[in-house]
């Protein structure tokens, strides 16, 4: 491999993620699944007046990139490519598809009109000394919005947000840190099943309590009865809804009505009790004034829950709406810009790509179990099997000649999804068909097809 250690400059990578899927999203465990495509790019001077065509991404400079907030194994395919003009520097494109399970902390103040963040965190190995990860400058990240499995409760947002961060090793000293590359996309939850199966059933739990007030004041025993049956059946009501959440130590804002409900139940019961040892001929009026008393507290609480409803836990979801108005903005100013340009260097690519760009695919005919550990302090594996092979483009110029660009058919990612038994044949591809099936899915998504 060849070594970079002498060289004063960060090596700067670019990377994309495009969320293909999302699978379920379990808020219990706080994970979800998903299917991503990662491309990382660098330049690499040392393959300038080399032979191209003999490419090996084992013998050259690599970012050892892995997935820092996966669950378990990762399913991978990974390949490579060189694009070069013979004046730049040439670019050594990595490009991966991950399927697996990730981890999320999620937020649950708002719930159930909670919006998440569904992130992938890439880092590498290698120190913030050696590698310094950005986000793509030529193509913004991405996600597949139809593909969604969990759309019955949740809603995905057209908008994928980029960061990076440094992650620090529990295993080597603090001022090792590894940088570390997160693209983010926002999930909203959709409210109605627990607007009518939770906030529905406790609003009328609560108001029968107003029906015993139809006992006379002066069987008290039987309003209590009555009183405490309704503020049992609200508080096993709310043992089950808790199981649908994981064990956190805040109210959310579901937990804060059911409370705020048995609340007003208990001052039912409390007034009962009262009642009960007044004097006969003021207790009348007094019972009178407690009834309209409380139904008046009782619907001006609904009325400032509402109010702060809408302008405090639903105004995430209208930023989430806003950024993804900026997003599919951005993206159509992004293929204006860069649109042609990387038409032009397909075309440039694909009539010179027998001499200068050579393609590479890994796949898994025998895994092989590689440990990474994690800025969590854990180990996981990644199976990868270092297979590389040479996808052959004889034909590529002949095809040109009748076709100015090529629409990527041949790099078909459900193939490599649903086809479990690799078996290591040569694969027909040209750099032209990558760089215009990338954009081809960058059109699509900006469209929003």
């Amino acid at each position: 491999m060849t070594d970079r250690s002498n060289e004063d400059d960060q090596v700067n990578v670019e990377l994309r993620l495009v969320f293909l899927k999302i699978g379920e999203i379990d808020t219990l465990k706080e994970q979800f699944q998903a299917e991503a495509f990662i491309q990382a790019r660098w330049s690499e001077p040392t393959l300038k007046g080399t032979d191209i065509d003999s490419f090996d991404p084992n013998k050259f400079w690599n970012p050892l990139l892995y997935i820092d907030n996966s669950v378990g194994d990762l399913k991978y395919d990974i390949w490579h490519k060189v694009v070069y003009d013979g004046i730049d520097i040439p670019m050594i494109y990595e490009m991966r598809k991950i399927k697996g399970v990730f981890l999320e902390n999620l937020e649950l103040n708002d719930f159930p009109v909670d919006v998440q963040d569904l992130s992938i965190t890439i880092s590498t190995t290698r120190t913030v000394n050696e590698v310094y990860l950005t986000a793509d400058t030529n193509q913004l990240s991405a996600i597949n919005t139809h593909a969604f499995i969990d759309q019955q409760e949740w809603r995905l947002h057209e908008h994928v947000e980029t960061s990076t961060k440094l992650l620090s090793n529990p295993f080597t000293p603090s001022q090792n840190q590894h940088p570390a590359f997160s693209a983010t996309c926002r999930a909203a939850r959709r409210p109605g099943y627990f607007y009518w199966n939770v906030y529905f059933l406790i609003f009328f739990i609560t108001v029968m309590a107003f029906t015993t007030f139809s006992v006379t004041y002066n069987l008290p025993q039987n309003r209590l009865q009555l009183s405490f049956t309704l503020l049992l059946t609200a508080v096993t009501f709310k043992w089950v809804v808790v199981r649908c959440l994981p064990t956190i130590s805040y109210l959310t804002t579901l937990d804060k009505y059911v409370l705020l409900s048995m609340v007003m139940l208990c001052v039912v019961c409390g007034w009962h009790a009262i009642i009960a040892v007044c004097p006969t001929n003021v207790a009348p009026y007094w019972d009178n004034i407690a009834f309209v008393s409380l139904a008046i507290i009782y619907t001006l609480f609904h009325v400032l829950f509402f109010l702060w409803m809408y302008f405090v836990t639903y105004r995430r979801r209208r930023i989430m709406k806003r950024k993804d108005r900026e997003y599919l903005k951005d993206r159509l100013e992004h293929l204006s810009t860069f649109g042609n340009q990387l038409s032009d260097e397909s075309d440039k690519h694909v009539s010179s790509s027998v001499a200068t760009t050579v393609v590479r695919k890994t796949v898994n005919t025998k895994p092989e179990h590689r440990l990474s550990n994690s800025s969590d302090g854990t180990f996981r594996r990644h199976s990868i099997e270092p297979n590389h092979q040479i996808l052959t483009n004889r034909h590529a110029i002949d095809r040109h000649s009748s076709r100015p660009t090529s629409i990527g058919n041949a790099l078909n990612f459900s193939s490599f999804n649903n086809n479990n038994n690799y078996n290591g044949q040569h694969v027909l591809i040209t750099s032209g068909d990558i760089e215009a099936m990338t954009m081809k899915q960058f059109q699509m998504g900006s469209l929003g097809c």
